[in-house]
């Protein structure tokens, strides 16, 4: 620590402060009392003037003047005649009532003389001195002047006072230069460690250099050498930086991807696993039907035959057509067709049409006044494969409901149906194609898993979202769409 930088700083400055407060304190048990002396003499003579302009003759008006330098100045104050009969007096406060009724016959009270140590007269005639009273040798500072009217006025204060206010006066500027000098040792602790934190930090950020890291910059703002040097630290700092930096980006980029050709890769086997597993089915039971044709089964298993072909062929022609409307969608190729189109009236239809279930309740909870600026076509796209959805997962007894909520610019579809709930782990698997909560891939219907995936490009395309929650009763499906204005 003594090899420091900011420990040196610290002694020499420290040193300063100690040097300071020494002197200070010194100045203060040698000099006050003196100050204090000079300040009461000054006042002394300043309020000699104000008695000299009062008016004798009105009791009134001299006792309250003389009360109150009495109480601001703690004076004592004395108007007496030449032979010493004291006319007026602070000395005690009973006493100033007596001589402001003008005294009382019988009784009178003689000015004290005291023994003067150091004199002085000045220039108006007003005597300044240094005395000692003699009955107790208490040493007073006075100010003596004749009036106009021959009395003499006369205003003192104990030297015993301006000691003991110069002394606590002094124990407070010692009390208050310790304070001080501590806080300024710890300020010149920390401005020591400001001063050499640069240096220090300019040093550290060498070594990383010389260690091929670059990425510590400094923050020093000063115009002196230190700050220059500091500035030239960091260009160069920056420049091996960046130079580090564009290396890791690159690497990283070029990382992301390959890991983004591995997914593509890994999708791309998976989407073709699922189409041949979707089309290998229908694939053999057409061929082996057709065989069987061929070897002229029985008339009564021809028709049969024949409509098992048809149905099959049928499937394959849906499962290729969905798969070609995904790719558009995904891809964009799909032109939007926006236009204003009541959601009420077309949700009915389609709950009538698409849940002939009758032990399934449907319910259409979308406001009459509803509207949406949307392709009308695929928004019904969007609300089949929903309800195709609820219809599939609700039991007998259960409901489905679709509400709309206005939010803004904005209108909420929701399609909610009774029954299991999906487990959170798949929720975001179920947006992804040819996934349809197992893995079996079981044929009891005509569903391949691509819907969610339709539904979910149709709503990026409108730049709108959509997703899926579980409620206490089931599921919900909601999605996004612009709100349309009504027409006037």
């Amino acid at each position: 620590m003594h090899n420091k930088l900011w420990f040196h700083l610290f002694c020499k400055i420290a040193v300063i402060f100690a040097v300071f407060v020494l002197v200070l304190s010194l100045s203060d048990v040698l000099l006050l009392v003196r100050f204090f002396t000079f300040k009461e003499k000054k006042a002394l003579g300043e309020q000699l003037a104000v008695v000299e302009t009062l008016d004798m003759e009105d009791a009134t008006a001299v006792s309250g003047a003389l009360s109150k330098i009495n109480d601001q100045y703690h004076f004592d104050v004395e108007i007496y005649t030449p032979s010493g009969r004291i006319v007026y007096t602070t000395h005690g406060g009973q006493m100033m009532d007596y001589f402001a009724l003008g005294g009382i016959a019988g009784f009178m009270m003689t000015h004290e003389e005291m023994v003067p140590v150091q004199s002085e007269t000045r220039g108006d005639g007003a005597v300044f001195e240094k005395a000692v009273r003699q009955f107790d040798q208490s040493e007073f500072l006075l100010c003596r002047k004749q009036l106009s009217n021959g009395n003499y006025a006369e205003l003192r204060i104990q030297m015993q006072l301006i000691a003991n206010s110069a002394a606590m006066a002094n124990e407070f500027i010692v009390i208050v230069s310790v304070i001080c000098f501590l806080f300024s040792i710890l300020w010149v602790f920390l401005l020591a460690r400001k001063v050499s934190a640069p240096i220090a930090e300019m040093n550290e950020i060498t070594r990383d250099m010389a260690d091929l890291r670059f990425d510590r910059t400094l923050r020093i703002e000063r115009k002196d050498e230190i700050g220059e040097l500091a500035t030239s630290v960091n260009e160069l700092s920056a420049s091996l930086s960046s130079a580090l930096q564009d290396l890791n980006e690159k690497n990283r980029q070029l990382i992301s991807d390959i890991e983004a050709q591995r997914k593509l890769d890994e999708m791309r086997r998976g989407f073709v696993a699922n189409v041949s597993h979707e089309l290998k089915t229908p694939i053999a039971i057409i061929s082996g039907y057709a065989e069987g044709l061929k070897l002229n089964v029985s008339p009564a298993s021809r028709e049969e035959y024949c409509n098992t072909i048809i149905d099959e062929s049928r499937r394959m022609n849906e499962l290729v057509v969905s798969i070609l409307e995904l790719s558009r969608y995904e891809a964009g190729q799909i032109p939007l067709n926006r236009q204003n189109f009541p959601l009420r009236e077309m949700c009915g239809e389609m709950l009538a049409r698409m849940v002939p279930d009758r032990t399934v309740t449907t319910e259409n909870l979308i406001p009459p006044q509803t509207i949406l600026f949307a392709d009308q076509t695929q928004i019904e796209q969007v609300l089949k494969a929903y309800l195709e959805n609820a219809a599939a997962h609700t039991p007998s007894g259960g409901k489905i409901t679709v509400t709309a909520e206005e939010t803004g610019d904005l209108v909420k579809v929701s399609v909610q149906n009774t029954g299991s709930r999906i487990d959170e782990a798949i929720m975001p698997q179920i947006w992804q194609s040819f996934y349809r909560g197992e893995t079996s891939h079981k044929r009891e219907s005509s569903r391949f898993g691509l819907g969610l995936s339709i539904v979910s490009a149709i709503v990026k395309m409108h730049g709108r979202q959509c997703g899926v929650y579980n409620t206490e009763e089931g599921v919900c499906f909601w999605f996004e769409a612009d709100k349309g204005k009504k027409e006037e």
